[in-house]
């Protein structure tokens, strides 16, 4: 907390009833400043000691560099009010904005080519699908067509044993 102060020292001495003089008073006089819309800066000099930022009194001072410093409260901090800071502060938020831009723009070209690449992969995908499907048909067409085999060969097996006896009882 920056804070000046000056003694002032009162100049009179007060006599009493016994002719006691009393000791001079000091008085401590604080420096603090007034920042509001209407008036963005003024010095004030009082005896009372402020502690902390009281709107619209501010305790610390600002910086000297300021040529019109004016107290954002929002940020708790001394800004520049004087035109030429506006118009660098102006610079700055275009700068700022055509960043921001840019940024959007790289986003959304990434966007485009996730897009793409989640098209790609969904049609991958759906491929995959396909060939699985069509692999399930197969291994049931095969299946299908080795049972059939098995049975023909029972078949063929059962008929062979059959021929066999018959022609050991022409024997």
């Amino acid at each position: 907390m920056t804070e000046e102060t000056q003694n002032s020292v009162a100049t009179s001495a007060e006599k009493t009833d016994n002719t006691k003089v009393e000791p001079k008073k000091e008085v401590v006089m604080h420096t603090y400043y007034w920042s509001n819309e209407d008036v963005p800066f003024r010095v004030l000099r009082t005896a009372d000691e402020i502690t902390s930022n009281q709107y619209p009194i501010v305790v610390t001072a600002p910086d000297p560099n300021l040529k019109a410093p004016k107290y954002d409260w929002m940020k708790q901090e001394w800004i520049e009010t004087s035109e030429e800071s506006l118009g660098q502060r102006l610079t700055t938020v275009v700068e700022q904005l055509e960043d921001a831009q840019k940024s959007i723009d790289v986003l959304q070209e990434a966007h485009q080519t996730t897009l793409k690449n989640t098209e790609s992969t969904d049609t991958a995908m759906d491929q995959l699908q396909k060939t699985v499907q069509m692999s399930n048909r197969m291994m049931a067409t095969l299946s299908a067509t080795v049972s059939a085999l098995a049975k023909a060969y029972q078949g063929l097996k059962s008929s062979d044993t059959t021929t066999e006896t018959n022609q050991g009882d022409a024997k």
